[in-house]
């Protein structure tokens, strides 16, 4: 027999619930929860857990169909104290953050994926809203956990370049040969080179050694204006140019006070809310149409 509502345990993918599937409710669906009033359609949860079932067939109908109610609900108790406080998310909010996350060009952007958007919104601005006096951090805190954590604030060592790709080698120590004897860099980057940013004579963002496939880490053996030898990677025969090489960056609390600040808050959070949870979810008239658990097994 499956659990009553308020035998469902907080699950530990409960964190997972910002993602979920859209929430809410209408007279013309048939309902399997409620919670003060807000009705969940079974509809959703159907979608949802059709997806759980094929993407884990081995584990029980059960549990999952507890685990995502349990989700949904809470949820849905969220959302309800999010209404209470006044806490809004515009679409244009959303779509702002959309972009953030996706690039300007994101494109097949639908209203219902949105929306999703809209309600994580919503969930964060409300968690953070009642917890907002208990991450609230003095100087003194800012200081020692800079002071602590200092090295994970170091900016390392980086060099920016221009590269040309090929996939001939001859062709690459005829290019090489060219640039020994004056030819511009960006030009032949422009006319030859496979690499997406030919377009921009071959010049790549600044990175730091190991963020880049193993043949960038020649460059920081050159000097600013110096040439590499031909190298070869999975990706065709390299010429690397080093533009510029900017030096490790040791910051003061100062230049970083935003991030230590936003760092010491999100470990707080982390740390309050499935207590924060778990108030909600006691304080919330919760009800769970059993007649239909059983069909959604």
């Amino acid at each position: 027999m499956i659990r009553r509502t308020s035998e469902i345990a907080a699950s530990a993918a409960l964190c997972a619930l910002l993602l979920l599937s859209a929430c809410g409710g209408g007279s013309d669906e048939t309902w399997i929860a409620e919670v003060n009033g807000q009705q969940i359609p079974i509809s959703q949860l159907r979608r949802i857990l059709e997806a759980r079932f094929e993407l884990e067939p081995d584990v029980s109908r059960e549990d999952i169909l507890n685990e995502e109610l349990s989700q949904l609900v809470t949820q849905q108790v969220i959302l309800n104290r999010a209404h209470e406080l006044g806490i809004e998310v515009t679409q244009r909010e959303a779509d702002t953050r959309l972009r953030k996350l996706h690039g300007n060009d994101f494109s097949g952007i639908d209203s219902e994926f949105l929306n999703e958007i809209r309600k994580q919104m919503l969930l964060e601005r409300t968690e953070l809203e009642d917890l907002a006096d208990r991450i609230r951090f003095p100087e003194s805190a800012l200081v020692l956990y800079f002071e602590e954590n200092r090295r994970r604030y170091r900016t390392p060592e980086r060099v920016r370049i221009r590269q040309i790709v090929v996939e001939d080698e001859a062709k690459a120590r005829q290019l090489r040969a060219q640039l020994g004897e004056g030819a511009d860099f960006a030009t032949l980057a422009a006319e030859h080179s496979l690499a997406p940013e030919a377009g921009e004579g071959g010049l790549l963002p600044a990175f730091a050694r190991g963020e880049m496939p193993e043949v960038f880490d020649e460059a920081f053996k050159l000097r600013p204006g110096g040439l590499s030898r031909v190298l070869e990677s999975p990706y065709g025969f390299h010429l690397l140019r080093s533009e510029t090489r900017i030096p490790a960056h040791d910051p003061e609390l100062t230049e970083v006070r935003d991030a230590v600040r936003m760092e010491l808050q999100q470990k707080r959070l982390a740390e309050l809310r499935w207590g924060w949870l778990r108030g909600l979810r006691r304080n919330a008239n919760i009800r769970v149409n059993e007649r239909l658990l059983e069909t959604l097994l």
